[in-house]
């Protein structure tokens, strides 16, 4: 009789136990998200100032070439309605024309650098915002989507695209709310 009290006991214990341990896991499961990565990347406002300070240097740069291409016609057409050729105005041409071949070219080069370091800082940015985001917000976890096959399904619950790009953007404009 007391080793059927002294089990009994110990597969209460046991018991309670396993349910303490259960209950626990449950209750402090890990918080975990995901978001769509091109959504917070296209609507980050810092993404779209650097677009636009982008477009503005490439339309200055198409203006140079532009007015570069410009005098490059009217001197062409210079040459051609001339009745002998004058070989200073073909050399100045051919310079002009060279300038602008390598203006463009250096342009060019120059536009896809800037873009890529706005693509850095925007990233970046955006990174330490999704982390500050976590942090707050008491997430163990969050995975980016982004088709590469990094996150292949979720259930759309844990879903948090919207609650982090409005969270990347009130930060971006200073509000730590």
């Amino acid at each position: 009789m007391k080793q059927f009290i002294l089990f009994t006991i110990i597969a209460v214990a046991i018991s309670i136990s396993i349910s303490y341990v259960l209950t626990k896991n449950i209750s402090s499961k890990e918080k975990t998200g995901w978001v769509n990565l091109s959504v917070v990347f296209n609507d980050f406002t810092l993404k779209k100032e650097m677009e636009m300070k982008l477009k503005k240097t490439k339309d200055m740069r198409q203006t140079i070439l532009d007015s570069l291409a410009f005098g490059l016609k009217i001197t062409s057409k210079q040459i051609q309605a001339a009745q002998q050729k004058d070989k200073n105005k073909i050399a100045f041409f051919e310079l002009k024309r060279e300038e602008y071949l390598t203006k463009k070219q250096q342009f060019e080069e120059d536009n896809a650098s800037l873009a890529n370091q706005y693509d850095s800082q925007i990233l970046a940015q955006m990174n330490q915002y999704v982390k500050d985001f976590g942090e707050k917000y008491g997430y163990a976890y969050i995975f980016g989507a982004d088709g590469n096959g990094s996150l292949m399904y979720s259930v759309e619950a844990a879903n948090i695209t919207k609650e982090v790009k409005e969270y990347i953007n009130k930060r971006y404009k200073g509000n730590t709310e």
